[in-house]
Protein backbone atom coordinates (compact mmCIF):
# COMPACT_ATOMS: atom_id res chain seq x y z
CA UNK A 1 0.00 0.00 0.00
CA UNK A 2 1.26 3.46 -0.91
CA UNK A 3 0.62 5.32 2.36
CA UNK A 4 1.16 8.73 0.77
CA UNK A 5 -1.43 8.01 -1.93
CA UNK A 6 -3.97 6.71 0.59
CA UNK A 7 -3.49 9.80 2.75
CA UNK A 8 -3.84 12.01 -0.33
CA UNK A 9 -7.09 10.36 -1.41
CA UNK A 10 -8.51 10.41 2.12
CA UNK A 11 -7.73 14.10 2.46
CA UNK A 12 -9.34 14.95 -0.89
CA UNK A 13 -12.47 12.98 -0.02
CA UNK A 14 -12.74 14.64 3.38
CA UNK A 15 -12.26 18.09 1.86
CA UNK A 16 -15.02 17.40 -0.65
CA UNK A 17 -17.47 17.13 2.25
CA UNK A 18 -16.65 20.56 3.68
CA UNK A 19 -19.50 22.30 1.89
CA UNK A 20 -23.26 22.68 1.99
CA UNK A 21 -25.35 19.84 0.58
CA UNK A 22 -26.93 19.19 -1.75
CA UNK A 23 -24.58 20.67 -4.32
CA UNK A 24 -25.92 21.44 -7.79
CA UNK A 25 -24.34 21.10 -11.21
CA UNK A 26 -25.26 20.94 -14.89
CA UNK A 27 -23.32 18.12 -16.55
CA UNK A 28 -23.70 16.32 -19.91
CA UNK A 29 -27.15 17.80 -20.41
CA UNK A 30 -28.36 16.74 -16.95
CA UNK A 31 -29.37 18.86 -13.98
CA UNK A 32 -27.64 17.14 -11.09
CA UNK A 33 -27.76 17.41 -7.35
CA UNK A 34 -25.04 15.81 -5.25
CA UNK A 35 -25.76 14.59 -1.72
CA UNK A 36 -23.46 14.30 1.26
CA UNK A 37 -21.16 11.24 1.25
CA UNK A 38 -21.59 10.79 -2.52
CA UNK A 39 -18.57 11.21 -4.78
CA UNK A 40 -18.36 14.16 -7.19
CA UNK A 41 -14.93 14.90 -8.60
CA UNK A 42 -13.32 18.31 -9.06
CA UNK A 43 -13.87 20.30 -12.26
CA UNK A 44 -17.53 19.31 -12.61
CA UNK A 45 -16.82 15.60 -12.12
CA UNK A 46 -14.12 15.40 -14.77
CA UNK A 47 -13.40 11.69 -14.29
CA UNK A 48 -17.06 10.66 -14.26
CA UNK A 49 -17.75 12.78 -17.34
CA UNK A 50 -14.86 11.24 -19.25
CA UNK A 51 -15.94 7.66 -18.50
CA UNK A 52 -19.55 8.46 -19.38
CA UNK A 53 -18.64 10.11 -22.69
CA UNK A 54 -16.53 7.13 -23.75
CA UNK A 55 -18.91 4.27 -22.97
CA UNK A 56 -19.76 2.57 -26.30
CA UNK A 57 -23.24 3.33 -27.74
CA UNK A 58 -26.03 1.77 -25.70
CA UNK A 59 -29.06 2.60 -27.84
CA UNK A 60 -31.67 -0.11 -27.37
CA UNK A 61 -29.45 -1.92 -24.82
CA UNK A 62 -30.04 -3.07 -21.26
CA UNK A 63 -27.33 -1.61 -19.03
CA UNK A 64 -26.19 -2.20 -15.47
CA UNK A 65 -23.95 0.37 -13.82
CA UNK A 66 -22.08 -0.81 -10.74
CA UNK A 67 -21.05 2.01 -8.39
CA UNK A 68 -23.47 4.62 -9.70
CA UNK A 69 -22.66 7.43 -7.25
CA UNK A 70 -25.04 10.31 -7.90
CA UNK A 71 -26.20 8.62 -11.11
CA UNK A 72 -24.46 10.65 -13.82
CA UNK A 73 -23.44 7.76 -16.08
CA UNK A 74 -26.59 5.69 -15.55
CA UNK A 75 -28.87 8.67 -16.17
CA UNK A 76 -26.93 9.83 -19.22
CA UNK A 77 -27.20 6.36 -20.80
CA UNK A 78 -30.89 6.08 -19.89
CA UNK A 79 -31.60 9.50 -21.40
CA UNK A 80 -29.64 8.80 -24.57
CA UNK A 81 -31.11 5.57 -25.85
CA UNK A 82 -30.56 2.68 -23.45
CA UNK A 83 -33.79 0.72 -23.16
CA UNK A 84 -33.42 0.11 -19.43
CA UNK A 85 -30.73 0.93 -16.86
CA UNK A 86 -30.16 -0.59 -13.44
CA UNK A 87 -27.89 1.52 -11.22
CA UNK A 88 -26.36 -0.03 -8.11
CA UNK A 89 -24.06 1.14 -5.35
CA UNK A 90 -22.86 -0.11 -1.99
CA UNK A 91 -23.51 3.36 -0.55
CA UNK A 92 -27.23 3.85 0.31
CA UNK A 93 -26.77 7.61 -0.04
CA UNK A 94 -25.84 7.07 -3.68
CA UNK A 95 -29.10 5.23 -4.34
CA UNK A 96 -31.16 8.03 -2.80
CA UNK A 97 -29.12 10.53 -4.81
CA UNK A 98 -29.52 8.67 -8.12
CA UNK A 99 -33.29 8.35 -7.69
CA UNK A 100 -33.54 12.05 -6.81
CA UNK A 101 -31.68 12.93 -10.02
CA UNK A 102 -33.87 10.61 -12.06
CA UNK A 103 -36.93 12.52 -10.80
CA UNK A 104 -35.17 15.84 -11.30
CA UNK A 105 -34.55 15.03 -14.98
CA UNK A 106 -37.81 13.19 -15.68
CA UNK A 107 -36.01 9.94 -16.56
CA UNK A 108 -38.17 6.87 -15.99
CA UNK A 109 -36.30 3.98 -17.64
CA UNK A 110 -33.94 3.59 -14.69
CA UNK A 111 -34.03 1.60 -11.46
CA UNK A 112 -31.56 1.96 -8.59
CA UNK A 113 -30.88 -0.48 -5.75
CA UNK A 114 -28.32 -0.81 -3.00
CA UNK A 115 -26.02 -3.76 -3.68
CA UNK A 116 -22.55 -5.01 -2.83
CA UNK A 117 -21.60 -5.66 -6.45
CA UNK A 118 -24.16 -8.30 -7.56
CA UNK A 119 -25.53 -9.47 -4.20
CA UNK A 120 -28.91 -7.74 -4.60
CA UNK A 121 -29.20 -8.07 -8.39
CA UNK A 122 -31.81 -10.54 -9.66
CA UNK A 123 -29.89 -13.64 -10.73
CA UNK A 124 -32.14 -13.99 -13.77
CA UNK A 125 -31.32 -10.50 -15.08
CA UNK A 126 -29.15 -10.18 -18.18
CA UNK A 127 -27.53 -7.04 -19.52
CA UNK A 128 -25.89 -6.01 -22.80
CA UNK A 129 -23.32 -3.91 -20.97
CA UNK A 130 -22.14 -3.75 -17.36
CA UNK A 131 -20.32 -0.50 -16.61
CA UNK A 132 -18.03 -0.05 -13.62
CA UNK A 133 -15.76 2.90 -12.83
CA UNK A 134 -13.65 0.93 -10.38
CA UNK A 135 -12.24 2.41 -7.16
CA UNK A 136 -8.59 2.54 -8.07
CA UNK A 137 -6.66 2.87 -4.82
CA UNK A 138 -5.77 -0.59 -3.63
CA UNK A 139 -5.54 -0.99 0.14
CA UNK A 140 -5.08 -4.04 2.42
CA UNK A 141 -7.97 -6.46 2.83
CA UNK A 142 -8.41 -5.38 6.46
CA UNK A 143 -8.54 -1.68 5.58
CA UNK A 144 -10.83 0.26 7.91
CA UNK A 145 -13.09 2.73 6.11
CA UNK A 146 -13.58 5.96 8.03
CA UNK A 147 -16.58 7.27 6.07
CA UNK A 148 -19.11 6.05 3.52
CA UNK A 149 -17.64 8.18 0.73
CA UNK A 150 -14.33 6.28 1.00
CA UNK A 151 -16.02 3.25 -0.59
CA UNK A 152 -15.94 5.23 -3.85
CA UNK A 153 -12.15 5.23 -3.97
CA UNK A 154 -10.62 2.26 -2.12
CA UNK A 155 -10.46 -1.39 -3.23
CA UNK A 156 -9.47 -3.65 -0.30
CA UNK A 157 -7.04 -6.29 -1.49
CA UNK A 158 -8.13 -5.83 -5.10
CA UNK A 159 -11.27 -7.80 -4.25
CA UNK A 160 -13.64 -5.54 -6.17
CA UNK A 161 -11.68 -5.92 -9.40
CA UNK A 162 -11.44 -9.70 -8.95
CA UNK A 163 -15.13 -10.14 -8.10
CA UNK A 164 -16.26 -7.90 -10.95
CA UNK A 165 -14.27 -9.85 -13.53
CA UNK A 166 -15.23 -13.24 -12.10
CA UNK A 167 -18.94 -12.64 -11.56
CA UNK A 168 -20.03 -10.34 -14.39
CA UNK A 169 -20.36 -13.08 -17.00
CA UNK A 170 -23.37 -14.53 -15.16
CA UNK A 171 -25.30 -11.31 -15.76
CA UNK A 172 -24.42 -10.65 -19.40
CA UNK A 173 -26.32 -11.57 -22.55
CA UNK A 174 -24.46 -13.93 -24.94
CA UNK A 175 -22.99 -10.92 -26.76
CA UNK A 176 -22.72 -8.68 -23.69
CA UNK A 177 -19.54 -6.98 -22.50
CA UNK A 178 -18.06 -5.38 -19.41
CA UNK A 179 -16.99 -1.73 -19.62
CA UNK A 180 -14.34 -1.04 -16.99
CA UNK A 181 -13.00 2.41 -16.18
CA UNK A 182 -9.82 2.50 -14.11
CA UNK A 183 -7.30 5.08 -12.95
CA UNK A 184 -4.08 3.25 -13.78
CA UNK A 185 -2.02 6.00 -12.06
CA UNK A 186 1.60 4.81 -12.09
CA UNK A 187 0.80 1.12 -12.54
CA UNK A 188 -0.64 0.58 -16.01
CA UNK A 189 -0.50 -3.21 -15.71
CA UNK A 190 -2.78 -3.42 -12.65
CA UNK A 191 -5.83 -4.30 -14.75
CA UNK A 192 -4.21 -5.95 -17.76
CA UNK A 193 -2.24 -8.43 -15.63
CA UNK A 194 -5.50 -9.49 -13.99
CA UNK A 195 -7.28 -9.80 -17.33
CA UNK A 196 -4.49 -11.94 -18.73
CA UNK A 197 -4.40 -14.13 -15.63
CA UNK A 198 -8.13 -14.80 -16.07
CA UNK A 199 -7.70 -15.18 -19.87
CA UNK A 200 -10.40 -12.59 -20.53
CA UNK A 201 -10.42 -11.08 -24.05
CA UNK A 202 -10.29 -7.30 -23.86
CA UNK A 203 -9.34 -4.11 -25.62
CA UNK A 204 -8.44 -0.62 -24.47
CA UNK A 205 -11.10 1.63 -25.99
CA UNK A 206 -10.04 5.01 -24.55
CA UNK A 207 -7.38 6.61 -22.39
CA UNK A 208 -6.96 10.05 -20.88
CA UNK A 209 -4.29 11.53 -18.63
CA UNK A 210 -6.25 13.99 -16.50
CA UNK A 211 -3.35 15.37 -14.45
CA UNK A 212 0.14 16.12 -15.71
CA UNK A 213 1.78 14.17 -12.87
CA UNK A 214 -0.07 11.00 -13.88
CA UNK A 215 -1.94 10.78 -10.57
CA UNK A 216 -5.18 10.55 -12.55
CA UNK A 217 -4.60 8.56 -15.75
CA UNK A 218 -7.83 6.92 -16.88
CA UNK A 219 -8.16 3.85 -19.07
CA UNK A 220 -11.43 2.40 -20.33
CA UNK A 221 -11.55 -1.29 -21.28
CA UNK A 222 -14.16 -3.39 -23.03
CA UNK A 223 -14.01 -6.97 -21.76
CA UNK A 224 -15.63 -10.15 -23.05
CA UNK A 225 -16.44 -13.01 -20.63
CA UNK A 226 -15.22 -16.47 -21.43
CA UNK A 227 -17.73 -18.72 -23.27
CA UNK A 228 -20.01 -20.53 -20.88
CA UNK A 229 -19.58 -18.08 -18.01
Amino acid sequence: MNIDRVSYVRRRLAESQLTEFPKYAHCLGLDMEVHKDVFWDDDNNVTGRWVTENVPPTVGKRVLEVGCGCGLTALFLAKNGASQVLATDFNPNAITNTLANARRNGITNITSIQSDLYKSVDQNSRFDHIVFHLPSTRVPENFEFSSMIEYSSFDPGGSLLHRFLQESGKYLTPTGTMILGYNVSRNESAVTDKLETLSLPHKLIARKKITSDGMINLHLYEIWPLPGE
